[in-house]
């Protein structure tokens, strides 16, 4: 299962965000605002990407820090 980064789209095993490198992601649950592959600058993304985007960080905002609850959310929408 995989948690999405809400700056940059990239997706993230929930394993390695959890255990293998927790300190190189700023997040508040299963919401990851920055990940280790993030550009110094915010991408522009496409209309579609923000609105994926947004729709998971509103998830992750209303599943708090049901981690993986979050993570099979974002499967069982098609988010990733």
């Amino acid at each position: 299962m995989d948690l999405v980064c809400t700056r940059c789209g990239e997706p993230w095993d929930v394993d390695y965000v959890l255990h293998e490198e927790p300190e190189g992601f700023a997040r508040r649950g299963g919401r990851i605002d920055r990940c280790p592959v993030c550009p110094k600058v915010k991408p522009e993304h496409s209309r579609e990407e923000r609105e994926r985007l947004d729709a998971i960080r509103e998830l992750a905002n209303l599943l708090g820090g049901d981690v993986d609850g979050f993570a099979a959310t974002l499967e069982d929408f098609g988010l990733l």
